[in-house]
């Protein structure tokens, strides 16, 4: 009896035997948006499957299974995975039923399940698409350094494990990664460097930078009046999953500061439950603490999560956007939605030192550099100009719309290419 017929998937037959089946072209496996709540990574997803298929592809997002309803798009959804343990073995049926020509694994942590079984379903899924032949691209959203691993790095992200433990995980699944996928795709140099640290072979890796998300501009006096906010208003928006690494309690210890000082600038803070660690240890109480804080400061209007149909009015609405994270190793997708709508963006050296280009928008993460960089963008004529010229030109670099013709070329690499790597 063979390993897959153990696994109940059966005898395992070539491909040749099955051309009479329609094969579907490219799975992307990823957790796609939900009608009313969002996921890391759903919406880059989902835009790039539609992007695909519209330009002549047959795709599927192969997404985890859930009773909520899923947000309506131009490509199929298909409720494929289990979250947890057997999420590995849920994909592998429908990879050898489905028979795609591409399996695009969009990855972060804890993609597949929380905690360690759902890494560990990751790296069963790898071998296991090795096993059957698959060819497998992988986008990595996540790519931390090395050097980022310390005891405060795993307490900030909640790992629950000794961070020689997690840097062991983290340097086992992507060197993994790295030997099964025929192609992978980051987001910028940076990524790249640091991949290639994790004993990668530098010829796989292929930088794409990220789509414009997809932008439909409100009016903002017409967006102001939809969120009840006065036209003269001075509106900082921080919108994303909470999380302690991205330094909202320093945010919002700023803001008790402008409040102080007689300020009127508000925060607009759209901070909602983080929908993978959710059900970890601490992270409810954690979440009501930040939600009590912010509604006793009053410059600071507690959002909670921005639905996508609410997010256009919200980045239409708001004079500048902020990311006070004091720790960065994942593509930000707050970031690239404020350059999308051409909103200035202040953020903190954490995240100006992994991307080229952020130089007068760059504030210590203390909640005085905060306030100060705040206040200088309102009172300052010539530091906003400054920031909205540097977050301009960031667009241009961060953004781009080459990437379906990018991502094209890679699938048509990673059909070239065998399992070894060899052409």
């Amino acid at each position: 009896m063979t390993f897959l017929e153990r696994i109940g998937l059966g005898p395992f037959k070539s491909r040749a035997a099955t051309q009479s089946r329609v094969e579907l072209s490219v799975a992307i496996i990823c957790i796609a948006p939900l009608r009313n709540s969002g996921v890391p990574g759903g919406a880059y997803a989902a835009t790039l499957g539609e992007a695909l298929q519209g330009n002549g592809m047959r795709v599927e997002l192969w997404t985890r299974k859930s009773p909520e309803m899923h947000a309506e798009f131009d490509v199929p959804v298909r409720q494929v995975w289990r979250a947890g343990p057997w999420a590995w073995l849920d994909i592998l049926k429908a990879v050898i039923e489905r028979r795609p020509r591409i399996v695009h694994l969009q990855h972060f942590f804890f993609l597949l399940g929380n905690g360690a079984a759902g890494e560990l379903s990751t790296m069963l899924l790898m071998f296991c698409l090795a096993l059957v032949g698959s060819r497998v691209v992988v986008t990595l959203h996540d790519v931390p350094g090395k050097e980022q691993i310390t005891p405060e790095y795993v307490k900030l992200h909640k790992y629950n494990y000794p961070a020689s433990f997690a840097l062991a995980g983290i340097a086992t699944l992507l060197y993994l990664i790295g030997k099964v996928a025929r192609e992978i795709i980051v987001l910028n140099e940076f990524f790249a460097e640091r991949l290639a640290r994790f004993g990668v072979d530098p010829r796989k890796i292929n930088v794409i930078p990220h789509m414009p998300p997809p932008a439909h501009p409100v009016e903002r006096s017409c967006a102001r009046k939809t969120l009840g906010l006065d036209g003269t208003e001075r509106i900082v928006l921080f919108f994303g999953f909470a999380t302690a690494y991205k330094g909202i309690e320093l945010l919002l210890s700023a803001f008790e500061i402008l409040e102080e000082r007689g300020s009127k600038v508000r925060l607009l803070l759209g901070a909602g439950f983080h929908p993978k660690v959710g059900a970890t240890r601490g992270y409810p109480e954690y979440y009501s603490a930040l939600e009590t804080k912010a509604r006793s400061i009053e410059l600071v209007d507690f959002v909670g999560f921005i639905d996508s149909d609410d997010l256009d009015t919200y980045l239409s609405a708001a004079d500048l956007g902020i990311l006070p994270y004091v720790e960065y190793h994942g593509a930000s997708g707050p970031l690239y939605y404020y350059m999308s709508h051409e909103r200035p963006v202040l953020v903190s050296t954490c995240i100006a030192q992994h991307t080229p280009g952020f130089h007068s928008g760059a504030f210590a993460t203390s909640p005085a550099a905060i306030a100060d960089a705040i206040s200088r963008f309102f009172e300052d004529e010539s530091f906003r100009d400054s920031i909205s010229r540097e977050s301009a030109e960031l667009r241009r670099t961060l953004l781009s719309d080459a990437y379906l013709i990018q991502t094209r070329n890679v699938y048509d690499k990673a059909l070239r290419t065998s399992f070894s790597g060899a052409s």
